[in-house]
């Protein structure tokens, strides 16, 4: 049984184009690389195509957020197994700690209310921490709650909550 449906083209409809033919007529077609704002566009409308919008919104639900360990419950909202990075919002109750941790890859944090503590210092809104490849934390406290923007590596861990949602 054929695959071809009756009055649609097959491949044996379209010629096979010579290496050297095809060479040319690329060559004629080619023209300056579109610019970054052109190809900006054309990815929105692909993305808009494919049913994914150029712009994702996440609204601060609390009931979204995810337990993570006592008194910390994350938000996930971007997860990139490609780059194997992740953005979330990290709730912290007042009093709760984050533990002693390294770090494979590179972790950006920006304190958005309240504040945490770390060796001996204070952070509060604004203050943003970059913690390195390689870099070991002492734990961190928030003594009064707060919330947190964190950009970092995606731990299995972290991307099991991600896959949960």
């Amino acid at each position: 049984m054929s695959d071809a449906r009756p009055g649609l083209p097959t491949d044996a409809d379209y010629p096979e184009i010579e290496p050297a033919l095809q060479d040319a007529l690329l060559a004629a077609i080619s023209g300056p690389a579109p610019s970054a704002r052109r190809l900006a566009k054309l990815r929105a409308r692909v993305l808009d195509a494919a049913g994914q919008p150029p712009v994702a919104i996440f609204k601060l639900e609390e009931d979204a957020f995810k337990p993570l360990f006592p008194g910390v419950r994350i938000r996930p909202l971007r997860m990139d197994p490609v780059a194997n990075s992740q953005t979330s919002l990290w709730r912290l109750e007042p009093g709760a700690v984050i533990p002693s941790h390294d770090h494979l890859g590179e972790e950006e944090c920006l304190i958005m209310e309240g504040s945490i503590v770390w060796n001996d210092r204070e952070y509060t809104p604004g203050d943003f921490l970059l913690a390195r490849p390689g870099a070991h934390h002492e734990p961190f406290v928030s003594p009064n709650g707060c919330l947190l923007m964190i950009r970092s590596e995606l731990t299995p861990f972290i991307e099991k909550l991600f896959l949960e949602e």
